[in-house]
């Protein structure tokens, strides 16, 4: 039984091709944690609050939709699997309500008509990018399951998923600071471009990701013959737009030399190039293929989603990574939705340095995810959760007490948060698969698309509870909005005492809850390989 666990290995192209299914998602919501709320207020105009609500309503939108979008993708049947073909439907409205969410339509000449005429359609955009969202993303992420049953293959899975996501924030990050200083005092238009290319990068990484990927026992959606004719089409278009960026950038082109456009372009024909690749070089994985020879898995669940609620919530498992989960993101989205704030109005630095500093730290996060996933071939996940988060709290405390000024500090305490950041990332969802695991044991049932709808969920929930707690508090501290057009305006004590709160000792305290759970968390590495050698041997009895 360990034998056949150990031959579920996937070829490095398989996991490039899983991992950039995590890129689109992770550069929409990057930009949108540490820009949206500031776009809101400081560019659109809407008080913060109003801001905030934005956003909530948004997500609670999402908890309708999330648990539905499980049970709907648990229940697909269809030649390609049950999450590949949500990925290939939802990706196009996902871009285009993403690209809507930048722009700032005239309403009326009267101010608070016009404020509350975008409140409208941003709490409407809102409700639209999200559930796309949802359609995309949450199939993807039941994947893992689909593609291995191995404890370290997962984690492996994972840690090339994270790369691509943290690898791809920090690029949209680059690709705002870009468009920032080619097109300084204009942050309208900033936004608006930025909003567009990042769409096109996102469609591309999850066209990436579903054409190339084949979920057990099912047709791959791209025949091999047309894999090997597509591959070096795709091949030559990458390297076509890099060379282009490279004319650009020496100015061989005419313009300006390297510039937002170049980057742009060498983001997408990297993107194009690596599709190709990874068709061209694509392997034959037995585990994937046949089904018929080999003991099936779990059926998937078709109860009612009450009782469905009721049976995952008396898994004791489940809720400990929720709760590790959800304060970890919450703490994610504290820092990141008042860092720009923090950085502008305390530390007294420009908009751009607030993308290097959040370049900081999640460069930090992506080395360090490589780290981690090391070292979890030998600790269990919840030691490595408690590390990483112990010097996170850590930078949260150095947040408290630096001062204007001190801007080295600055970026050294953002360097030690990405070492606990990453942890966040990885390891929350390298425990989930194990807890569907310890589900089907339970119940005979499969359900992954019910539990990762709820890890999407919480995320989104973190995001949204952040993203209002900073809009409520920055209204009710006095926070001046910016009138746009005109320049940032000096904040009173108490707004600034605000910001410095929300920045530190909230996500500190969110953090300690984390630390508390992954201490009693229940799933070690021997506890999931004996869950395992149990399914294993539940299913050989059923096959016989």
């Amino acid at each position: 039984m360990s034998q056949s666990l150990s031959a579920e290995k996937l070829h490095f192209t398989t996991k490039l091709a899983y991992g950039a299914g995590d890129f689109g998602p992770a550069i929409t919501a990057n930009i949108l944690v540490f820009y949206l709320l500031f776009f809101l207020t400081d560019v659109a105009g809407i008080p913060a609050a109003l801001a905030g609500s934005v956003l909530m309503i948004g997500k609670i939108f999402d908890a309708i939709n999330d648990p539905i979008i499980g049970l709907l993708s648990d229940r697909t049947r269809s030649r390609w699997g049950r999450r590949l073909p949500w990925m290939l439907g939802g990706m196009i409205p996902f871009a285009l309500f993403y690209t809507a969410q930048w722009l700032i339509p005239h309403f009326s000449d009267d101010r608070l008509t016009n404020q509350w005429g975008l409140f409208i359609y941003y709490v409407a955009i809102a409700m639209a990018f999200n559930l796309c969202y949802t359609t995309v993303n949450l199939p993807y992420t039941a994947l893992t399951p689909e593609l291995t049953q191995n404890y370290n293959e997962r984690t492996r899975l994972n840690s090339f998923r994270f790369a691509f996501s943290i690898g791809g924030s920090i690029l949209s990050l680059i690709l705002y600071i870009l468009i920032a200083a080619g097109l300084p005092d204009r942050p309208q238009q900033q936004f608006g471009e930025l909003g567009v290319m990042i769409s096109v990068l996102s469609i591309s990484a999850l066209l990436w990701s579903a054409l190339r990927l084949q979920e057990k026992g099912k047709e791959p959606i791209l025949s091999p013959s047309l894999r090997r004719r597509l591959a070096p089409l795709l091949m030559a278009a990458g390297i076509t737009l890099i060379l282009l960026a490279i004319a650009k950038s020496f100015n061989l082109l005419g313009g300006s030399g390297f510039d937002y456009i170049s980057f742009f372009l060498i983001l997408l024909g990297l993107i194009w190039g690596g599709f190709g690749f990874t068709l061209r070089d694509s392997a034959v994985e037995e585990h994937l293929q046949k089904l018929e020879n080999s003991p099936s898995p779990g059926v998937t669940e078709n109860l009612p989603l009450l009782k469905q609620l009721k049976i995952a919530f008396s898994n004791r498992a489940f809720l400990f990574v929720i709760g590790i989960y959800l304060c970890s993101w919450l703490a994610v989205q504290l820092t990141a939705s008042i860092l720009v704030y923090f950085v502008v109005s305390w530390m007294g630095l420009n908009e751009q340095q607030s993308g290097t500093i959040a370049l900081a730290v999640q460069g930090t996060a992506l080395v360090m995810l490589f780290v981690w996933q090391a070292l979890a071939q030998f600790l269990d996940k919840k030691v490595i959760y408690f590390l990483g988060s112990m010097v996170w709290m850590g930078a949260e405390a150095g947040l408290w007490l630096v001062q204007p000024g001190q801007v080295a500090l600055l970026y050294t305490l953002a360097i030690f948060a990405g070492v606990g950041v990453s942890v966040a990332y990885l390891i929350p969802w390298s425990m989930i698969p194990d807890v569907v695991d310890l589900d089907e044991l339970n119940t005979g049932k499969r359900r992954e698309g019910f539990f990762y709808a709820f890890m999407v969920l919480l995320q989104k929930v973190g995001l949204a509870l952040g993203l209002f707690l900073v809009g409520l508090t920055l209204e009710a501290s006095g926070f001046i909005a910016r009138i746009p057009g005109e320049p940032i305006p000096i904040q009173p004590d108490s707004a600034l005492w605000a910001i410095r709160f929300a920045v530190a000792p909230l996500p500190a305290f969110f953090l300690l809850g984390g630390l508390i759970l992954a201490i009693f968390y229940p799933i070690t590495r021997a506890v999931h390989t004996d869950i395992r050698q149990q399914l294993q041997a539940r299913q050989q009895n059923n096959h016989i």
